[in-house]
């Protein structure tokens, strides 16, 4: 067996699941007693709703686990990313949460805080803490304990037209101003925008103004006093150059969904997808004319940088696993992801959505299994992208604007309140003042600081 194999075939007599603080027991490698001949459900929640992913999940890990467990089935339900925060914090509040879930990086620390969630040290353990890449391992990592698991890496990015931009001679973007005028020389009236992007809330309210103030030297907060910093520099040269950016874009553009922009881009309606990454591939497979499907006609491009910032920082896709307090089954969940990191599971899992779902292992990414896949063969750059992206730093999780911002305990209550999105759109769509919305914003943001018990500033 390859020490690949051995890495991820997980040992029952070394796996132990995690415990909670409530006292709850641990397997010790036992199967689940079963209660005469009630069968019991295993909620599982994710993020990933590709049918061809569902699928796989369900043919792989969940055929194992009811195999091993007779007296279990499990109900698997998979939830657009904007969905997912909307209903768990619901179902916690109920006190009827699911057994084990996707979440979103930066709502972690809120619900560690709360004491909602169980450590997985030997499941961290069990499935190769050495062996998880560095940009994913402590994501959720409190006071010397794991709290979370990456499921897969997914890198973020700009997908364009790069046929389109050599024609016009131009470079890749570096700076803000370089993007603006990208877009413009790219915009054909009445054709072809030069870029767009989702309107949809959970990404101009949070996403992308992670991204841009990370891009630009600034933070959501100030790392000492935890005061919002809506209206720093960063923040107002970030709008500035935002409501230069929506001229060149379909001005219905703040109706779009995601996907509806990576069929804007792969039938040319634009030349710009600023939130792409290697799913657009599929798009791209389906939509694009004959013979421009492939990575001669469409490349990923790195997020520019602002004028105050270093370099540009994008999203690195990846929810995490999670256990909690109030599961109902939180041993049948450790053991569910002891069968999902499998080597013969979790392979096929990543090839679902190939090169987006990128393992969280080192091993596995340069496995010659992983690499065979036919679509990571014919679109190798895009593989490559990720992996330069990830030795460069270029890539932050999702809704940070520092590395550090996986400790701040407030981040899910800042996305629900539509604070940030109420003042990107005023700008972008309204063409409102960026300096009296970040203002406004500035002090709605600090009220709800307050009002959880988050001020430190005087």
């Amino acid at each position: 067996m390859s020490r690949t194999r051995r890495t991820h075939r997980l040992s029952r007599r070394h796996f132990l699941a995690g415990t909670a603080a409530a006292g709850a027991t641990t397997l010790l490698g036992r199967a689940p007693a079963v209660i005469g001949q009630q069968t019991r459900e295993l909620q599982v929640w994710h993020t990933e709703v590709e049918p061809q992913t569902v699928r796989t999940i369900q043919e792989t890990s969940i055929a194992e686990f009811e195999r091993k467990f007779p007296g279990f089935k499990v109900r698997q339900q998979p939830l657009a990313w904007g969905d997912l925060n909307t209903k768990l914090l619901a179902a916690i509040a109920a006190g009827s949460p699911p057994d084990l879930t996707h979440l979103n990086p930066f709502v972690t620390a809120s619900l560690y805080t709360k004491g909602l969630l169980r450590p997985m040290d030997e499941l961290i353990r069990a499935i190769g803490e050495t062996d998880i890449h560095e940009a994913t391992l402590k994501l959720q990592f409190f006071d010397g304990k794991y709290y979370g698991v990456t499921h897969a890496m997914g890198a973020v990015f700009i997908a364009e037209r790069r046929d389109l931009r050599e024609q016009k001679g131009l470079r890749p973007p570096e700076t803000y101003d370089d993007l603006v005028k990208l877009a413009a020389a790219l915009t054909e009236n009445g054709t072809r925008y030069g870029i767009t992007m989702p309107g949809e809330k959970l990404y101009m309210g949070f996403s992308f103004p992670a991204e841009w103030l990370a891009s630009n030297g600034g933070s959501w907060v100030d790392p000492r006093t935890w005061r919002p910093q809506l209206r720093s520099k960063a923040m107002l040269e970030t709008l500035e150059f935002l409501q230069k950016l929506n001229r060149y874009m379909p001005p219905a553009w703040a109706g779009q969904k995601y996907l509806d922009t990576l069929a804007a881009l792969s039938t040319g309606k634009v030349a710009m997808a600023y939130l792409s990454g290697a799913r657009t591939i599929g798009y791209i497979e389906r939509y694009a004319p004959e013979g421009m499907r492939d990575p001669e006609h469409f490349q990923p491009m790195f997020r520019p940088r602002g004028p105050s910032g270093q370099k540009g920082f994008s999203a690195l896709d990846g929810e995490n696993w999670a256990v909690f307090t109030q599961s109902k089954y939180p041993n049948e969940a450790f053991e569910f992801l002891r069968l999902f990191y499998k080597r013969e599971h979790y392979l096929p899992y990543c090839h679902s959505v190939p090169i987006h779902l990128t393992p969280i292992f080192k091993s596995m990414i340069s496995d010659p299994d992983y690499l065979a896949h036919p679509r990571i063969r014919k679109w190798r750059s895009w593989h490559d992208f990720m992996l330069a992206g990830l030795k460069a730093h270029r890539f932050l999780p999702i809704g940070f604007s520092r590395p550090d911002d996986n400790l701040l305990p407030f981040l899910a209550e800042l996305d629900g309140s539509g604070i940030v999105a109420d003042m990107v759109i005023e700008v972008m769509v309204g063409g409102k003042s960026p300096a009296a919305e970040a203002e406004k914003a500035q002090r709605r943001a600090e009220e709800l600081f307050t009002q959880l018990g988050f001020k430190r500033w005087s």
